[in-house]
């Protein structure tokens, strides 16, 4: 983040904005209007009912928040989208959904309702780099984020402190060493929590290991260049990606290869695990003495890096809300999604155990890094990628990459095969969607 040209953490931030009741005014009101949200079961969905509920109380709208499991919730959507239905207003939508939802057509633009808005979105607030990666299409915007994270390593104090190890491990070779001397199957703890079960869970596991190799060119991140040519053979980044993975294998619980998310977390939780990489959005209930184990034990860091030579870079990631193209109040859920995103929209959201900071003044907040440690490590993040680079279908190219993946974590295939194969299906899939030309 610090290679951002407005230099997230160069310029003193002041705190955030105050909540103030008095601040009614300057939202629009619709007396007895209904806005109906669907939304995926991450956190963010929880506290968003919750800022619903304040902003009943000063505009008299109600909003309805629906929330689905992550890929009910993918599949819901796209029916919604392509069937034109205006059950819905807003759309929550995960970044590597939304190019989709724009190519389609199901979503419809902000500009024209921010034009007549009287309370507008504060766009220069974000965190820099996400709304260019993400919301904004052909120069309009159709999204704000409403979730923001990026991979970071959880690591348990107290296994590290038995074992003589000091810090973080900060290069994958001594990410495998720690794992090997953490690893303690006999007590039930093992050196990592990986989670190969899940296609979204499993591809980031090679993308955090992707993104510490050399950059391809003509590219702005690692899977495909901006000529739409798969990059996974550069300098052989995808199976070295992949090996660094595969390294871990012996230091991990039994039954990964059915852990995702989920599973994964709950590891991690329960006490099973040394180390765990992941969106930090799965840390909350990591430091939630209601459903952790390893409260207060627990440390955070950025990701190990190939070498330390250069730049690291990190992907972002992200939850977007956006207006249902037959949205029947798309004025009110604009309003919403002001109210939502701005420093106080962020403040209702933080308080209530969403912890996907999209607002730039919160990491210079000490109050909402001591509540979420796993914040202060985004600090130090330094270029970050884009997932999609306005590809639409991306879950298609996911999931062709992931079961290679998987087939060679399971051992049906070596890594050079599983690479070799992904590869030819990248290239072949973007021949037949037209990106190749």
């Amino acid at each position: 983040m610090r290679a951002q040209k407005n230099g997230l953490y160069r310029a003193a931030f002041g705190a955030m904005a105050a909540l103030a009741i008095g601040a009614a005014a300057s939202f629009t009101a619709w007396a007895d209007t209904e806005v109906r949200v669907i939304a995926t079961g991450e956190p963010y969905g929880a506290a968003m009912k919750k800022a619903a509920e304040i902003y009943k109380q000063r505009t008299g709208v109600t909003v309805t928040v629906d929330q689905y499991p992550y890929s009910e919730a993918y599949n819901k959507e796209a029916l919604l989208g392509s069937s034109a239905s205006d059950e819905y207003d807003i759309m929550v939508l995960d970044c590597i959904w939304l190019p989709l939802f724009v190519k389609n057509n199901w979503v419809q633009p902000f500009d024209p309702l921010e034009a007549a808005a009287k309370q507008k979105i504060d766009w220069n607030g974000f965190v820099p780099g996400i709304v260019d990666a993400y919301d904004r299409f052909n120069g309009k915007y159709y999204a704000a984020p409403i979730d923001f994270f990026i991979e970071v390593m959880a690591y348990r104090t107290d296994l590290f402190d038995a074992a003589g190890l000091k810090e973080a491990p900060k290069t994958w070779d001594e990410f495998r060493a720690y794992a090997e001397k953490l690893n303690q199957p006999d007590k039930g703890i093992y050196g990592v929590v990986t989670m190969p079960g899940e296609q979204d869970a499993g591809y980031s596991e090679w993308t955090v290991r992707l993104a510490s190799l050399p950059m391809p060119p003509n590219a702005n991140q690692f899977v495909w260049d901006k000529s739409f040519k798969s990059a996974l053979t550069h300098e052989d980044n995808g199976r070295k990606a992949l090996d660094l993975w595969l390294d871990i294998k012996p230091f991990v619980a039994p039954g990964a290869n059915e852990m995702g998310y989920a599973e994964s977390t709950n590891a991690f939780m329960q006490g099973n695990g040394a180390m765990f990489i992941n969106w930090y959005m799965t840390f909350s209930d990591i430091e939630n003495p209601d459903t952790s184990k390893v409260v207060g034990k627990v440390k955070y860091a950025l990701p190990p890096r190939n070498t330390l030579d250069g730049k690291r870079h990190d992907y972002l990631g992200g939850f977007q809300i956006a207006i249902a193209a037959n949205a029947p109040q798309p004025a009110a859920a604009y309003d919403f999604i002001a109210f939502l995103t701005s420093d106080e929209g962020q403040a209702i959201m933080l308080d209530n155990g969403a912890p996907g900071a999209y607002r730039t003044a919160v990491y210079s907040d000490e109050k909402w890094l001591a509540r979420y440690p796993f914040l202060a490590p985004v600090k130090d993040a330094e270029v970050l990628l884009p997932l999609t680079s306005d590809f639409a279908e991306y879950v298609e190219m996911q999931r062709i990459i992931y079961d290679e993946l998987f087939a060679a974590w399971a051992g049906n295939k070596s890594s050079a095969d599983a690479i070799a194969k992904a590869d030819a299906n990248l290239n072949e899939l973007m021949k037949q969607l037209g990106y190749q030309k």
